[in-house]
């Protein structure tokens, strides 16, 4: 118990595993052992302060448990966040300007999502809710973009090639449609 303030000038080991002459390289900070946990405990007792604990969490605890890194809302029983080891470099990048790459350091819009093949989003109703699962994927590759029902054997009942040509599905802000035309005056408005 130190009753003052604390002052390390250099390097520091923490844990069962740290030795004497603990070669530290770059590390300013080592926490060495297994079962990792770094805890936040708010001790507020005001009920108009927040006192919710959290916990940084290296790897499971048990044999053949993740190796991932977390963070945990202790008091809320949950784990908002998880990093798998191994997972690809930029797997979550976000940049100077708030935009998130998936898969990509340099996104170029609020949501950038790169793969190598058919990068997509998937939608997903799991039915926590008392609503009927439902699952929806959208993507897009070399031959079109598409819309895929994953529930229902993966029909894909919307789909644009690429190169398609300007204007070639055009909804009006009075409902009309415009097929091949920006200027649709009936309710379906083909132009050739």
């Amino acid at each position: 118990v130190i009753n003052n303030d604390l002052i390390v000038r250099g390097s520091t080991a923490i844990g069962f595993d740290a030795v004497n002459g603990e070669s530290f390289g770059f590390d300013t900070l080592r926490l060495k052992e297994n079962n990792l946990r770094i805890k936040f405990m708010d001790t507020s007792n005001s009920a108009s302060f927040p006192t919710n604990d959290w916990q940084l969490t290296a790897n499971d605890s048990g044999n053949g448990g993740a190796n991932k890194f977390s963070i945990d809302d202790i008091d809320g029983g949950r784990t908002p966040f998880t990093i798998e080891a191994s997972a690809p470099s930029n797997s979550v990048y976000v940049d100077d300007g708030g935009r998130v790459g998936l898969g990509t350091a340099t996104p170029v819009v609020e949501l950038h999502v790169v793969s190598g093949d058919s990068p997509t989003l998937r939608i997903e109703q799991d039915g926590s809710s008392g609503f009927t699962p439902q699952t929806w994927d959208v993507a897009g590759n070399e031959t079109n973009f598409f819309v895929r029902d994953a529930t229902n054997g993966s029909p894909m009942p919307f789909r644009i090639r690429p190169s398609a040509p300007q204007k070639s599905i055009y909804i009006d802000t009075d409902g009309d449609v415009g097929l091949g035309t920006a200027s649709p005056s009936a309710s379906l408005h083909v132009r050739r």
